[in-house]
């Protein structure tokens, strides 16, 4: 499996509203879609009263089955209308380490680590830059003890075709 994230950072004063109504209207999408596992539409306000965030930004996070269903996403037509309406995002990539535990509607948050000692529902790593990554699923009432990563906000869940599969 692989997983897939890209960023776009926001301008300070971007309406972050406009990204939560575009994860509302558009989420559903994915949602059994080809060789998918699972995607996690994450977003990062810098006015959020319950995390800090140095920067608005949308960065959803996806799990893939196989290599051949990512790239059938990023050659969609979908993904070239966000390409038109934000720029063609770095797409960073990671092999999944153990079949991922998928986000709940109980995790509103997600953070995201770099260290490579620390426990995740989502383990893998970047073999072309040796970085690993770490996703933690956070409800919450544990929001706090994550404080110091990287936190994101989720705004939906999309369950592709392989979620059953994994």
């Amino acid at each position: 499996m692989i997983a897939m994230q890209y960023k776009f950072v926001l301008p300070a004063d971007y309406d972050m509203t406009l990204i939560e109504r575009r994860i509302t209207e558009k989420g559903y999408l994915l949602d059994d879609w080809p060789g998918l596992v699972f995607k996690a539409y994450l977003y990062a306000r810098q006015d959020a009263p319950l995390y800090h965030s140095p920067v608005n930004s949308y960065a959803p996070f996806y799990v893939w089955q196989d290599h051949h269903a990512m790239m059938a996403f990023l050659n969609s037509e979908g993904f070239k209308a966000l390409c038109e309406q934000f720029g063609r995002p770095k797409v960073e990539t990671w092999f999944i380490d153990e079949p991922p535990s998928p986000p709940t509607a109980q995790h509103q948050f997600a953070s995201i680590t770099h260290d490579a000692s620390q426990q995740a529902d989502v383990q893998g790593i970047n073999y072309h830059a040796w970085q690993p990554i770490r996703v933690t699923w956070i409800r919450h009432a544990e929001l706090s003890a994550y404080q110091a990563h990287d936190l994101y906000a989720v705004g939906y869940i999309a369950r592709g075709q392989a979620f059953t599969a994994s």
